[in-house]
């Protein structure tokens, strides 16, 4: 009689810890969907669908006269609605700087009744938006009259990245550590790949006019590697293309900031995994 009693006292036990259980589960249910909108109906959700026409669009410009020049304008502008305007001044007016490159070019030719105009300018423009973030890409291409120009090819890549969820502008620095990235394992990539010169060859180096060569250079492969971190941020772009973390900058502009040769303008991109 005893253990039936005891086991009636167990059950009842076990009635009770059971249904605190249920209770505690439930109010955290309750928690997960009243903090997710979930039983409220449709219509109170707040579902955003990001699309680029939304937010971006893309209009030629049109240079009236400068055929006596130009034999070749293909240039359109980025033109951003729908986001605050202090996300979009810095982008724009970098954009505005380099379309008025077109003019700046066409004054410092003179251009005679004899001149055949063999001077183009052309833009390349991307854009994505990956889940919140609208990503710019605009590149400005020039191939100068080389009777005119030393480096008569030249191109200027700006982009931008804009948290669309918070209207702010990412940095270099945000895009990295979304991505797990630090700027001294790019720093390394980048002098392996891009600054180390091949065998044989030789540069002046800016500081000192001395010659370097490739073994050279690797002696000092911190020092190179610490300079480009001290520099990332001024010769390095970075934005989003198909999800994955992409790097584009100059290989002149990279080359100029340690070594006193000419080198030819060619825009580096690198998609990272």
């Amino acid at each position: 009689m005893k253990e039936k009693i005891m086991s009636e006292r167990t059950a009842k036990l076990l009635v009770i810890i059971s249904a605190i259980i249920l209770l505690v589960i439930g109010f955290g249910l309750y928690k997960v969907f009243e903090y997710y909108g979930f039983g409220e109906g449709t219509s109170n959700k707040k579902i955003v669908n990001y699309d680029i026409k939304d937010y971006v669009e893309t209009t030629p410009v049109v240079f009236n006269n400068y055929s006596n020049v130009y034999n070749k304008i293909n240039v359109s502008k980025v033109n951003l609605k729908n986001i605050n305007i202090e996300s979009t001044s810095t982008f724009l007016n970098e954009e505005e700087e380099l379309i008025n490159y077109i003019t700046a070019y066409y004054n410092e030719i003179t251009a005679t009744d004899n001149y055949t105009p063999v001077n183009t300018a052309v833009s390349t423009i991307k854009t994505q938006i990956n889940n919140t973030i609208l990503s710019i890409f605009y590149e400005l291409d020039f191939d100068l009259d080389k009777n005119i120009f030393d480096n008569n090819t030249m191109k200027y890549v700006i982009t931008t990245n804009i948290d669309l969820g918070t209207n702010k502008v990412l940095s270099n620095n945000d895009l990295l550590g979304k991505y797990n990235y630090t700027k001294e394992y790019i720093a390394e990539k980048i002098f392996d790949e891009d600054l180390l010169i091949s065998n044989g060859q030789v540069v002046i180096d800016k500081n000192t006019n001395i010659s370097l060569t490739k073994e050279d250079i690797e002696r000092k492969k911190s020092d190179y590697v610490n300079r480009i971190i001290s520099e990332f941020d001024n010769i390095i772009k970075v934005y989003i293309e198909n999800k994955s973390l992409t790097l584009v900058y100059n290989k002149r502009d990279l080359r100029g900031i340690f070594f006193d040769n000419e080198f030819d303008s060619e825009i580096i991109i690198r998609y990272l995994k």
